[in-house]
């Protein structure tokens, strides 16, 4: 919107008193050493005057403007909007550098590191003999292992056990079902000569 201009007027001059008879014949009366006073002058308004015309600017060739080299560049990727989360604070610097993919988590750990498997594992009697077999005691030492591991370290017993029982029939003219292959052949290599 507009501001309306505010025009100071220009004062009035002050119109002369009426003097009364009276007051006449006191001021002829006084003396002459006394000064008059004087009315006071009408402030005048300063005119506008027309802007001074100024000599003629030079003319001046423009420059030509440097030969500009461009190098192509690879276009910056676009960010990804993210949605900020309604009660959820921004990651600072202290807070700690996060991959960009970012893969799902866990979660909060609802048993201690130090738990007794016996107790997490009270129900599962043939994993508390495994735990026993292999000598492991708390969630820490079993978070060691990958699976792959564990299957090896519990099976690679099994597998030798298997062996000798198979070796003990052999040489007593015994064998497990569908296994007699491996008990001639056993019982050609212990009658083999050594040499």
């Amino acid at each position: 919107m507009a501001k309306k201009k505010v025009v100071k007027k220009a004062a009035k001059p002050a119109k002369p008193a009426k003097v009364s008879p009276r007051a006449a014949k006191k001021v002829a009366k006084t003396p002459r050493s006394v000064a008059k006073k004087k009315p006071v002058a009408a402030k005048t308004v300063p005119r506008k005057t027309a802007p001074k015309k100024s000599a003629p600017k030079k003319v001046v060739a423009p420059k030509r403007p440097a030969p500009v080299v461009t190098i192509a560049r690879k276009p910056a990727p676009e960010p990804e909007p993210t949605q900020r989360k309604k009660g959820v604070r921004k990651a600072t610097i202290s807070s700690g550098v996060h991959d960009e993919k970012a893969t799902r988590k866990l979660g909060r750990s609802r048993i201690p590191i130090d738990a007794p498997l016996d107790v997490v594992f009270q129900n599962d009697i043939q994993a508390r003999e495994a735990f026993m077999f292999l000598g492991i005691h708390s969630i820490r030492d079993l978070e060691q292992f990958n699976p792959d591991d564990l299957v090896l370290r519990l099976t690679g017993p099994a597998k030798l056990t298997v062996g000798r029982i198979r070796k003990i029939l052999a040489m007593n003219n015994r064998c497990l079902s569908n296994d007699e292959e491996f008990a001639l052949e056993f019982q050609d290599l212990l009658s083999r000569p050594r040499e």
